[in-house]
């Protein structure tokens, strides 16, 4: 069953979050995490040499991060699998990081980091579906949005996901690969979670109208502006990319609902440098981390962080698409990691 949590913020709340930012950088430094003299290695996507840098900064800890595609990094773990390079993965999805927990492949020695207790209302409610799981959520967004350029298609065209098989756009939508793109699997099994058939008929029908498929969503970003495709699900910080650099792209959010996603980390089981994996996730669910992440010039700054003192991007809901926070719409962690390798053969199937 879908999960509906939305993302409060009032004003007043925002001002008080935003004075704990100092608090809780403090908390974090005063730990002085002993470096263990090795380097810890990170597979994870975007954000990878602003996340190194400040790292090793804020902590003394020597990172090495290998920034891959969210598919990329799931197929390279598991090829890896009986010989594993990882210490830390920090992906979207987050039933793909429930199934490597649940095939093992996450430590799970009892540990939980003090910085959870700081979670936001949502992210208590995804981490407390079971607090003892050892991964963590870090931030949430839309795996996709619905979106088209207006200059190709009319507003009452695109009113529901339905759009994305509409006879008027064949060959003209667009999609990243769930077999590569991290985020286009929680957003296609988004549609199966109520009903498998439905979902596959679904998507039957938007293979049958030639959706174009993408390695990711940068290129699927890049084919809505230029106009070689005219509907898209894209995902939420794509999205908003192009309305900062004012490309012509309109956001519409379906009655249907938006689907949405955990990033989210977890440790290697075969690590050797668990402290400084668990120093690394301190630092991740710290306040003054997840702003950062929030300011610095990167497309995948449009997320909304699950830590107290930490405010989203102004750009994000509510603005000029929308008149309240995402009601995002999260499929059961659980169900996600179950039928995962069967969704995403079914896809590679219908690409070739």
């Amino acid at each position: 069953m879908k999960r509906l949590f939305h993302a409060r913020s009032t004003a007043t709340a925002r001002l008080l979050l935003l004075a704990g930012v100092a608090g809780a950088a403090t908390a974090v430094s005063a730990d002085e995490p002993t470096p263990s003299g090795d380097v810890l290695t990170v597979y994870l996507h975007d954000h990878g040499d602003a996340i190194a840098e400040r790292f090793t900064e804020d902590t003394g800890i020597e990172a090495q991060i290998v920034d891959m595609s969210g598919g990329e990094i799931l197929a390279r773990i598991e090829a890896e699998r009986a010989n594993p390079q990882w210490d830390v993965v920090y992906v979207q999805g987050h039933g793909s990081v429930h199934r490597l927990y649940e095939t093992g492949q996450l430590l799970d020695d009892g540990w939980q980091p003090d910085a959870a207790e700081n979670y936001t209302e949502m992210g208590r409610e995804i981490y407390e579906q079971d607090p003892e799981t050892a991964w963590w959520p870090v931030t949430v967004n839309a795996p996709a949005l619905l979106v088209y350029n207006p200059d190709y298609v009319d507003a009452e065209d695109v009113t529901s996901w339905d759009a994305l098989h509409d006879p008027q756009f064949e060959g003209r939508v667009g999609m990243p690969d769930p077999a590569i793109s991290g985020p286009a699997y929680p957003y296609v099994s988004w549609f199966f979670e109520d009903d498998m058939d439905a979902g596959y008929e679904f998507w039957e029908q938007v293979f049958d109208k030639g959706v174009r498929m993408y390695r990711s969503n940068s290129p699927v970003a890049e084919a809505l502006a230029a106009g070689d495709i005219w509907v898209a699900g894209l995902e939420e910080p794509n999205t908003y990319g192009e309305v900062e650099k004012e490309e012509s792209i309109e956001v519409v959010y379906p009655d249907e609902g938006t689907p949405g996603a955990a990033r989210a980390v977890g440790i290697s089981a075969d690590t050797e440098v668990s402290d400084d994996a668990k120093a690394f996730i301190e630092w991740m669910l710290s306040a003054e981390t997840q702003q950062y992440l929030t300011e610095i010039e990167h497309r995948n700054k449009y997320f909304v962080p699950l830590i107290e003192g930490a405010e989203p991007n102004d750009l994000l809901p509510p603005n000029q698409f929308l008149d309240q926070v995402t009601p995002y719409e999260f499929t059961d962690y659980e169900w996600a990691g179950e039928v995962e390798e069967e969704i995403k053969r079914w896809f590679s199937d219908m690409a070739q």
